[in-house]
C-alpha cells in the first residue's frame, strides 16, 4: 500500500497502524488478517472522502462492526494492503419516532445498544440472536435468529439505508426515510441487506420497532422423533397463529453435552427421555394473555401427547429454556474440534436431511460426534459435527475441507442453502463458487461490477 494513501487518508479520517491494528485484526472465530492500517471514521462524511482517497489509490476497504461474524468477512485479508474499516466511532442514535415505531441509527451501534434505547420507550428491534453484533454487521449478513418465524429477518425490518458507493465521488444514497411504503422506483435498499459488506458501506439504517412483548408462553417438549416435531409445528400455529415466535429443535447429544458442560444448569426434562426436543415460545405485545396462552397451550401438548408425538412436556421461565438453548454451540464444541453448519431447507426437506446426513456419517465417520438444533421453524438447523481430540490426527485440515465439501452436496441434493444466515466470507467463498449456479454468480458479478468495478470494498468478489 502506497505512502500516499497512507497520507492523504490520515488527512480526511482518523487511522491507526502498526501495532495498533492488532485488535482489529481477528474475529470471534479467531480468523486472522493483517491490516495494512485501520480507519476510524466518527461520520458519514469522513466515510465518503475515505472511499474517494481508497478509489484514487485502488485500496480495498473492509468494513468491520464488533467482529461477532462466522464466516471472516469483517477482518483484512493476510496480505497487509487492505484496510479496515471500523465503526467503533458511529454508533449514535439519529431519529426515533414512537409513533412511527422507527429508528434510524448509524451502523455501529451494536444490538444490545439498540434494544437498550428501544426499550425504555416499550419497544425493541425483534431480532434475537446469541452474540452482540452492530447494526452494520445485521444488515451485512441479513441476520434472522431465534424469532424469525413470528418477526421475519433484517430485510423485513429493515426501513431505509444510508450507503457510500464505492466510486470516485463516493456518492451517496441517500435512502434512510423510515417509510414502510415506498415505490417510486427499484428498491435499491435491498441490494445491500445480505450483501457481506460488499456493493456499498451501510453508514447508518433506518428500522423498524416492534412493541415490547407483555404476555409469554414458553414449552419445553419432548418429541418421539424429528417426524413428529415436524408434524407438531403447524399444529401449535393453528393453535396460536402468528403469535407463534419461535419453536427451537434439540438434539438429546446435543442437551446431554449441555448437562455435561454445564452441570449447575437446569433441565426441565431428562435428556434420556427422548431423541429430540422443542423450545416453544408463544408471545404478544398485548397484557393480560398468560393464562389463555397457557390452557392451549397445554391443549396442544395434551393433543399431541394421546397419539405419543409428544413424550413429555414442561411449561416455565423463558429465561430458563433459552439458557440451556443459548449454551449449546459452547457445550458442543468443549474437548474437540468443531465443524460448523448454519443450514436451511423448505420445512418439508429439513428432515430428510438430517436423516440422510446422520445414517451417512455414522456410516463413513463412526468416531465423529453430531449436535443438531436451532431455528425448525424457519427450515433452518445448526449442525456441529465435533471432532474429537483423540482423533484429530486423522481429521488434518484438507480432510476437513473435504469432509464439509461432502455435507455441503448433501445439503444442496435436498434443495438447502448451505449459508442460511451466516453471509458469505472467506471461510466459504470457495463453496459459493462450486455449488452455486454459473447463472447466479454471473448476475451477481454484474452488478457487483457495476457498482465497485475497482474492488474497493469488502472481502468478497462475486466471480
Amino acid at each position: 500500500m502506497s505512502a500516499a494513501f497512507f497520507e492523504e487518508a490520515r488527512a480526511v479520517v482518523p487511522m491507526v497502524t502498526g501495532e495498533a491494528c492488532a485488535p482489529y485484526e481477528s474475529d470471534i472465530l479467531e480468523m486472522r488478517g493483517k491490516a495494512a492500517a485501520v480507519a476510524l471514521p466518527s461520520s458519514r462524511e469522513e466515510v465518503q472522502r475515505l472511499v474517494q482517497v481508497a478509489y484514487r489509490h485502488r485500496v480495498t476497504l473492509v468494513p468491520q462492526g464488533n467482529r461477532t461474524g462466522l464466516v471472516g468477512g469483517a477482518v483484512a485479508d493476510a496480505s497487509g494492503r487492505q484496510c479496515t474499516v471500523s465503526f467503533s466511532r458511529m454508533s449514535r442514535v439519529r431519529a426515533f419516532s414512537a409513533v412511527n415505531r422507527s429508528i434510524t441509527v448509524e451502523s455501529g451501534l451494536r444490538l444490545s445498544e439498540l434494544n437498550r434505547f428501544a426499550e425504555e420507550r416499550d419497544l425493541h428491534f425483534p431480532i434475537d440472536i446469541g452474540a452482540d453484533p452492530t447494526v452494520g454487521g445485521l444488515l451485512a449478513t441479513n441476520a434472522g435468529g431465534s424469532r424469525l418465524l413470528k418477526y421475519g429477518d433484517v430485510r423485513r425490518n429493515v426501513l431505509g439505508l444510508e450507503v457510500v458507493l464505492p466510486d470516485a465521488a463516493g456518492t451517496v444514497l441517500d435512502m434512510a426515510r423510515p417509510l414502510r411504503k415506498n415505490n417510486t422506483g427499484l428498491d435499491l435498499k435491498q441490494l445491500f441487506v445480505g450483501g457481506n459488506g460488499t456493493l456499498g458501506i451501510v453508514t447508518a439504517a433506518s428500522l423498524a420497532l416492534a412493541r415490547v412483548e407483555k404476555s409469554r408462553l414458553s414449552m419445553f417438549a419432548a418429541f418421539r422423533d424429528y417426524e413428529s416435531a415436524a408434524e407438531a409445528l403447524p399444529e401449535f400455529e393453528s393453535a396460536f397463529g402468528e403469535l407463534l415466535g419461535s419453536f427451537e429443535i434439540m438434539a438429546a447429544d446435543a442437551l446431554r453435552a449441555v448437562l455435561e458442560a454445564f452441570p449447575a444448569l437446569s433441565m426441565p426434562l431428562s435428556p434420556t427421555c427422548a431423541p429430540c426436543f422443542a423450545l416453544i415460545e408463544v408471545a404478544s405485545a398485548m397484557p393480560g394473555l398468560g393464562a389463555m396462552f397457557e390452557q392451549r397451550g397445554l391443549e396442544t401438548l395434551q393433543a399431541l401427547s394421546a397419539d405419543g408425538r409428544v413424550v413429555d412436556a414442561a411449561l416455565g421461565a423463558a429465561d430458563r429454556f433459552w439458557r440451556i438453548r443459548d449454551s449449546l454451540p459452547l457445550a458442543a464444541v468443549r474437548e474437540a474440534v468443531p465443524l460448523t453448519f448454519d443450514v436451511s431447507f423448505s420445512r418439508d426437506a429439513l428432515v430428510p436431511f438430517l436423516r440422510d446426513l446422520g445414517g451417512w456419517l455414522d456410516r463413513t465417520h463412526p468416531r465423529l460426534r453430531r449436535y443438531e438444533f436451532g431455528h425448525f421453524g424457519d427450515g433452518g438447523c445448526h449442525v456441529i459435527v465435533a471432532i474429537p481430540h483423540a482423533c484429530a490426527a486423522d481429521y488434518p485440515s484438507m480432510r476437513q475441507i473435504a469432509l464439509r465439501s461432502a455435507i455441503y452436496e448433501r445439503v444442496m441434493a435436498h434443495g438447502g442453502s448451505f449459508s442460511a444466515e451466516h453471509g458469505l466470507g472467506p471461510i466459504n467463498m470457495a463453496y459459493y463458487r462450486k455449488l452455486t449456479s454459473p447463472s447466479e454468480r454471473a448476475t451477481s458479478a454484474a452488478v457487483q461490477t457495476a457498482l465497485d468495478p475497482q474492488h474497493v470494498v469488502g472481502r468478497c468478489r462475486y466471480f
